[in-house]
């Protein structure tokens, strides 16, 4: 099936190492198949060459191409398993298995300010946070990608490179050191933005819950703020609903 690539913002072999990536997680290409020649690519995608080899060459840099010189391409990523999942958002994931989860920083850097207006939640802006964009991966299956806000006063009880090893919530629990602490999480479903798409290793097709995690403590004043944007494939919400089994007089 042929895509119509269209010239933008967005450079063409960028679009196509999209669409190759796509292809590539959803398993229209598996592990260890070959991939079409440059010529063939070319021809299907109506692109010069240099445009198809400049794709293959980020998918290569991901990891999920390998070519060597006067050899075909071929898929070198592996699927995981059907086996995985689903894992469970919420309280129950803050305290998960630290030999099975490993955490990957993207970026952490102190900022002053947030990127939305918190007025309508009702919470109280601190002067400072730090920013920390990261992955987790269970068994080395990426399943969530975040970017969360933690006040300054607060990160700074933190133990050195805990964020590396530890959930972020659950450090702000174990460290915030004020009561009384207020959670809140908001759950929404959507369609991955190619950022997202790529940190996640999914077709940028396949849905994905959007969770929105805010703590506040005294005066609501915001602690602590999180996106994190889930898997649809390994995301499951369990909980207790024996409450709509009792009957009213």
């Amino acid at each position: 099936m042929n895509v119509e690539l269209k010239v933008g913002h967005v450079t063409l072999y960028a679009q196509l190492a999209r669409i190759f990536r796509d292809q590539i997680y959803n398993g229209t290409f598996k592990e260890g198949d070959e991939i079409p020649t440059l010529d063939q690519l070319s021809s299907q995608y109506n692109v010069a060459r240099i445009t198809v080899r400049q794709a293959i060459q980020i998918l290569s840099q991901e990891g999920l191409l390998s070519s060597q010189r006067g050899r075909r391409t071929f898929v070198s990523y592996k699927a995981p398993s059907a086996n995985v999942g689903p894992l469970y958002s919420s309280v129950g994931s803050i305290d998960s298995d630290p030999k099975a989860l490993s955490i990957r920083i993207l970026e952490k850097r102190r900022v002053d300010s947030l990127p939305l207006n918190l007025e309508n939640e009702g919470a109280v802006s601190s002067d400072e946070y730090v920013l920390v964009r990261k992955v987790d991966s269970e068994n080395d299956v990426p399943y969530v990608f975040s970017s969360s806000f933690i006040a300054l006063s607060i990160f700074r009880r933190f133990p050195r490179g805990s964020e590396k090893k530890v959930k972020l919530f659950r450090l702000v629990r174990d460290h915030a050191e004020i009561s009384p602490l207020h959670a809140t999480e908001r759950i929404k479903t959507s369609l991955p933005d190619p950022e997202e798409a790529e940190m996640l290793r999914i077709p940028s097709s396949t849905p994905v819950a959007k969770v929105t995690r805010f703590i506040t403590g005294p005066g609501n004043e915001l602690l602590f703020y999180g996106v994190h944007v889930y898997r649809g494939d390994l995301f499951c919400i369990e909980r207790d609903i024996s409450y709509s089994l009792v009957r009213t007089i």
